[in-house]
């Protein structure tokens, strides 16, 4: 099964209590409003949690005496003591906090700091090499052309989740998105959704680890 933003318009459309037609069969069909929630419904659980199919590595190739270089569209990852996972030919880089009255060296970059939309090392580089950057990626799924896309618009947009959690996905986002559509907390339906929001996100979060691993989620 392959979630596309057209199963989760209709499959949400057909909940009860739902104000919307279940039939669509493009894009074109689509309301606005739905398709707002469930976009909503998706930022809020992707971005909860470190989710291990967000994980994403950035390469990049330095060039001898050129220090900038294109950050990834995503969080920079840190390791168990804090640091950022960046690294140059396998050593960690240290993040330079206070980077403005650096004087200019060339040599093999012991750090990086980040400017604007760039990555810059310290020293610069005289030599090629390799910086892997561990990074979440920010995007959601991909388009017909294989995009990466950081909402879904069109009914063949795909979310960006392992199939094994697919199910998961698909009820947290459903139940989620119910939520976001119901205007008052005070109506009758929004309590019921709300303990079926949490217990989807507690088993999606669950499973991502692996069964058997964790033990502190409590269903």
């Amino acid at each position: 099964m392959t979630l596309t933003l057209l199963d989760l318009y209709n499959t949400a459309a057909s909940q009860e209590w739902a104000m919307y037609d279940n039939d669509a069969a493009s894009d074109e069909e689509f309301e606005d409003s739905l398709v707002i929630a469930l976009n909503k419904a998706i930022l809020e659980i992707y971005m909860s949690h470190d989710f291990s199919f967000r994980d994403r590595t950035h390469i990049i190739l330095t060039i001898p005496r050129m220090d900038k270089y294109t950050l990834p569209s995503g969080l920079i990852k840190r390791d168990a003591c804090g640091n950022y996972i960046v690294k140059h030919n396998s050593t960690t880089l240290n993040l330079i906090d206070d980077y403005a009255n650096l004087n200019p060296r060339f040599g093999v970059p012991t750090g990086f700091y980040i400017k604007k939309d760039k990555l810059v090392l310290y020293p610069t580089p005289m030599e090629k090499g390799i910086v892997t950057i561990d990074y979440l990626t920010l995007t959601v799924g991909e388009n017909a052309e294989g995009d990466e896309i950081y909402t879904l618009q069109k009914d063949s947009d795909t979310l960006s989740v392992p199939p094994h959690l697919e199910a998961l996905m698909k009820e947290a986002i459903i139940t989620r998105t119910m939520l976001n559509t119901i205007a008052s907390e005070s109506d009758e339906n929004f309590s019921a959704y709300k303990k079926q929001a949490d217990k989807a996100y507690k088993l999606l979060v669950k499973y991502s680890k692996g069964v058997g691993l964790d033990k502190s989620v409590k269903i």
